[in-house]
């Protein structure tokens, strides 16, 4: 049996596993709480993977069965659209079957609420008692649910180019979908807003094998293999790809990837510049706790408020929708995901195609960073990821380093009973002479994540310190793993 994790249920499909009856018995946990809390409709979504639109008409024909009303789309959509949906067509709750950037084998199922917003551990804690208890209830599924119209699709597209509002002219961009959701969304919106975009024609095939990409993560260089080869032939600056459901993007530009820190770095000052010039002044930011702290300074000096949140989209989501009071300027987090405006709240890398377009018709990339690094300090970060032999282990590991002790380590922070106004989560934070280090177990696979921060005045500087503390943490961990 799959529980809810940080990205919803996730398992290989094999029987037993992530397989027919997973998603049915999930389908009727999350119908009971509907009808519990008298809700009625449900938007259902899913990718490109395997399986992904056999599984997302059980789910439907399960609610259909529960007698709520089911809605499916006509076709593979981006997981942000699925956030769109639901908000615009006033659903009661949403589904989507993605499995996001993990390997081909794999796939899930996550849940939304009805603005938007991927359901927090107070609704999932709820779900995962009813979804244990649906294991053994009988489930009636009823081939009944409606498509949605294709319109919605179209005005999704239409109101990306509107929020962001920018002429691109004149850019040119290499756009992979690696065989995802994006193929259709991505070229259309940027073309909109008058870029020439170069399709890696290989790729915008719809294909769950994801058969020309090492991997459909694009956080990592052996996805973006294709992206680079194109942009060399076509000799273009700009190249972006996004995973399967389209809620995270990788960057090239000019032959160096960017990280998803950079990425957000990049929007967060041209978001905040543009805010400031429209006159207001009682913007927010929002990040997780593991993201740069390179926004610190950028959010004072602009007057901006900042937030941080424990790691997971749907966190940022939900504090936009609670902080109605405030203008919502960015919301973004390291591993690639970024969002802005009203129309979804998860992230969107639709949209975040269209923002960074519209940065590199304004700058060369990395000569803004370059001067932002000489203005607030160069703030480098690396992601360092454990693996052992089972999930407990893992667990084991995590405790033993709460109670680590050591001389170069000026203060540890347990997130668990929440701190500084952010959620309790299962996060350490290790504050080190020189930088400092979060740490977080998967709770779901047999990993564990340290994100190395350090900041120095030179790039060289912070190089070698990013690169001797990540060295130390390698070294903490193995020293507990004996």
């Amino acid at each position: 049996m799959i529980l809810f994790g940080t990205g919803g249920i996730r398992g290989i499909m094999r029987e037993g596993e992530f397989d027919d009856k997973t998603v049915a018995v999930a389908s009727k946990g999350v119908a009971n709480y509907m009808k519990m809390n008298n809700l009625k409709s449900v938007l259902i979504a899913y990718d490109t993977r395997n399986n992904s639109e056999r599984f997302a008409k059980i789910a439907a024909s399960v609610f259909a069965g529960e007698g709520l009303e089911a809605y499916l789309f006509q076709e593979p959509v981006p997981t942000p659209v699925l956030s769109y949906g639901v908000r615009k067509l006033k659903m009661d709750m949403g589904i989507v079957i993605t499995a996001s950037h993990n390997p081909p084998e794999y796939n899930g199922y996550k849940v939304y609420t009805s603005n938007g917003v991927q359901a927090i551990p107070e609704v999932t804690d709820i779900l995962t008692d009813l979804v244990k208890k649906a294991w053994e209830e009988p489930i009636t599924a009823v081939e009944k649910y409606n498509y949605v119209s294709k319109d919605v699709l179209d005005d999704y597209i239409k109101e990306c180019a509107q929020l962001i509002n920018a002429k691109l002219d004149g850019l040119k961009v290499v756009y992979s979908p690696l065989h995802g959701t994006g193929a259709r969304f991505v070229p259309n919106l940027l073309r909109v807003l008058g870029a020439e975009v170069i399709e890696v024609t290989e790729q915008m095939e719809h294909n769950g094998n994801f058969p020309t990409a090492k991997t459909p993560n694009p956080e990592d260089d052996r996805a973006l293999e294709l992206l680079r080869e194109y942009m060399e032939k076509y000799n273009v600056d700009l190249g972006m790809a996004t995973d399967p459901d389209a809620d995270r993007v990788g960057v090239v530009y000019k032959g160096i990837r960017l990280t998803g820190n950079q990425v957000g770095i990049l929007l967060s000052d041209k978001l905040i510049r543009d805010y400031k010039a429209s006159g207001r002044n009682s913007g927010m930011l929002i990040k997780t706790i593991v993201s740069t702290n390179m926004v610190v300074p950028m959010c004072q000096e602009n007057n901006v408020q900042l937030f941080e949140v424990p790691t997971g989209f749907k966190f940022i989501g939900d504090l936009v929708e609670k902080r109605k009071d405030l203008d919502f300027i960015l919301g973004f987090e390291e591993s690639c995901g970024y969002l802005t405006g009203d129309m979804a709240r998860d992230k969107d890398a639709v949209l975040a195609c269209g923002l960074v377009a519209k940065v590199a018709k304004e700058y060369d990339l990395l000569e803004r960073l370059d001067e932002l690094y000489k203005k607030y300090g160069y703030y480098i970060e690396k992601l360092l990821n454990f693996e052992f032999g089972s999930v407990q282990k893992a667990y084991d590991i995590y405790e033993k380093l709460k109670k680590f002790e050591s001389s170069d380590i000026v203060n540890v922070v347990d997130y668990s009973e929440g701190y500084n106004g952010v959620i309790p989560n299962e996060t350490l934070r290790f504050e080190f002479i020189t930088g400092t280090v979060f740490v977080r177990p998967s709770g779901t696979e047999p990993k564990m994540k340290a994100y190395v921060m350090v900041k120095a005045e030179t790039m060289e500087k912070a190089t070698e310190k990013v690169e001797k503390l990540a060295q130390r943490m390698k070294d903490i961990v193995k020293e507990l793993d004996k």
